[in-house]
């Protein structure tokens, strides 16, 4: 997860899933062990191997110089250092230097790594000073033993003037002459979310001290003890000062400053009469608050002089004058269409029916804005692929199925322990609801995970169809699984995009492969995440098929244009590229 390996969680996970997946019959190992293998030997056979790579061949690097002879702590420092190179190939101690040098946020944490990196460099050269016939070996074991600094550049011993940053429980007993609390804000301080244990233990605690009152009641009466505790937290804060205290919460139209703010300052105010709030703070003296305050005044009458200085700021090389690097003011890339207007757009019916949600969220997404496959998700691709081998094999039983699933089970799910097991669970359940209606369906299949490509207009809609049913009349049906627990409404699912489009390839021929129908009779959603004894099941019957030819052309129109609409809706709460959408507050640009 490093600069060296170039690897983030979801890529991560996607190694150790593969890792196990090309695992041998009987071998056991888990997928962190198979990781440290695969790094160590470099033995391994999966695509993604890009930072399994550049970590392996850094450690060859590294181990050369460790089993040389006569070879010192530092020199097992520096070939590390000087072959180590980001996921750009570039070398990271330049790439730390030109980012340091530009200044900035990441600017001062480059430069805070590289000061660690000649601090390690030191401790290793007096390491050798102290131990000379001890090699890097030992030089680690030292460093893996120690618990705290043992070696720094800087001299040991209290420095009288620096600054401590501590929690206010570990300032208890303790008194500074200038004490500054922090972050006054309501939601914060006071902290009222309940701290409650896995089993909820602590409700059991409160009925028993108060009787047998209602939930709500309860966590009215715990959540005034937590207010007390908080309330006695900033008691212990405001007395740490000896001399001088500085409290600060900011004002805006998220957040507020907390109620302990607003009382300390109402005592403070009685003991002295005419006490105001500072509300103004002085400027930093930094380049880039120098250009905010720059920044700020070009909409006064000062804009010229604002704008003639930030120029010169620009041109003397201090980045955050850069007008491109200004988030917020770029103008618009290109107003070309994302697909040519004689071409035709690819309409997936599940993309139809996000895009006529949001057409933000489908453009995002589809372009590389959605989270990687969580277990949810991977579980939903087996329950299809188990849900299409029963009717692949009919000597299959639900028993067979189970047994696949249960031996498959760690490929699915990492995780370990009852968090698994309850997991496993809900997936034989999914399993055997699917049975069931498998069982029960009067209609005959005609085939499983079918794929169509079908022409309406200027779209080209394609995909597959989890499950295509024949009814008595020949008239073709068709089923979609979802392993979501929570079902759509019967309303919704009359206007559903995503089964109107499956009847509209029905129309359209998308099957004669398989069937001579061109009649759709119809279609359902069959929710086998929904924990009910009963199937649930939401249909669409048959609907006016030259509306959704229009429909599904408009919707082509919209999504080879170059504008997308962003709208707000019941999912934006869950959106995974809610913080790139103009009309949150996440996603909005700094300078509305």
């Amino acid at each position: 997860l490093s600069e060296l390996g170039g690897a983030d969680a979801i890529s991560l996970r996607r190694i150790r899933r593969a890792l196990l997946s090309h695992r041998l019959e009987g071998d056991l190992r888990p997928g962190n062990q198979l990781l440290i293998d695969a790094i160590n030997t470099g033995d391994f056979s999966i695509d993604e191997c890009g930072p399994i790579i550049r970590v392996h061949d850094l450690l060859e690097k590294a181990r050369k110089i460790l089993y040389k002879k006569d070879s010192r702590a530092e020199d097992l420092l520096w070939a590390i250092w000087n072959n180590a190179l980001n996921s750009d190939g570039a070398s990271l101690s330049q790439t730390w230097q030109s980012t340091a040098l530009r200044g900035g946020n990441r600017g001062a944490s480059a430069d805070r790594d590289l000061d660690a990196m000649m601090q390690l460099f030191e401790s290793a050269h007096r390491f050798s000073e102290r131990f000379p016939l001890s090699g890097p070996k030992a030089f680690i074991e030292e460093i893996s033993r120690e618990e705290i600094v043992g070696d720094v550049i800087t001299s040991k011993g209290v420095r009288v003037d620096a600054v401590e940053i501590l929690t206010v429980h570990s300032a208890k007993g303790r008194e500074w002459e200038l004490v500054a609390i922090a972050g006054v804000q309501e939601g914060v301080w006071p902290n009222l979310r309940q701290r409650s244990s896995l089993l909820g233990s602590e409700r059991l605690v409160e009925r028993e001290r108060h009787g047998d009152l209602p939930r709500a009641q309860l966590d009215t009466i715990s959540a005034s003890a937590l207010l007390e505790d908080e309330r006695r937290l900033i008691h212990v804060a405001t007395t740490r000062a000896q001399k001088k205290i500085f409290i600060t919460a900011v004002s805006r139209d998220e957040d507020q400053p907390s109620q302990f703010f607003e009382e300390i300052y109402e005592h403070l105010h009685q003991e002295n009469p005419g006490l105001i709030l500072d509300s103004e703070i002085p400027r930093a003296i930094t380049p880039s608050a120098l250009v905010a305050a720059l920044r700020r005044a070009l909409d006064g009458s000062d804009s010229t002089v604002a704008a003639s200085i930030i120029k010169k700021l620009s041109d003397a090389g201090i980045s955050t004058a850069d007008v491109h690097s200004w988030a917020g003011v770029n103008h618009v890339s290109t107003d070309l269409p994302v697909v040519a207007p004689s071409d035709l757009v690819i309409v997936s019916p599940s993309s139809s029916e996000s895009f006529e949600e949001c057409g933000v969220k489908w453009f995002l997404e589809k372009n590389g804005g959605k989270n990687g496959d969580s277990v949810a998700q991977v579980l939903g691709s087996a329950i299809h692929a188990f849900a299409a081998l029963m009717v692949e094999q009919p000597q299959l039983t639900k028993a067979d199925l189970i047994a696949k699933l249960e031996s498959s089970w760690n490929l699915i799910d990492p995780n370990q322990g009852w968090v698994s097991k309850t997991s496993l669970k809900k997936a034989i359940a999914m399993i055997e609801r699917f049975v069931r209606y498998h069982v029960e369906s009067k209609r005959t299949v005609v085939g499983v995970e079918l794929k169509f490509d079908v022409s309406v207009g200027r779209a080209r809609i394609m995909g597959s169809v989890d499950r295509l049913e024949v009814a008595s009349d020949g008239s073709l049906y068709v089923i979609d699984f979802k392993t979501s627990k929570t079902p759509i409404s019967k309303e919704d699912a009359k206007e559903n995009l995503q089964l109107r489009s499956y009847q509209l390839a029905v129309a359209e021929g998308g099957f004669l492969a398989h069937s001579e129908s061109v009649t759709p009779s119809g279609a359902a959603l069959i929710y086998l995440g929904h924990d009910k004894k009963s199937i649930s099941k939401r249909d669409q019957e048959e609907f006016d098929l030259d509306l959704m030819r229009e429909k599904v052309s408009q919707i082509a129109d919209g999504m080879g244009s170059h504008h997308f609409k962003a709208a707000t809706n019941k999912r934006c709460k869950e959106c995974p590229v809610r913080s790139s959408c103009p009309i949150q507050a996440e996603g909005r640009s700094v300078i509305q």
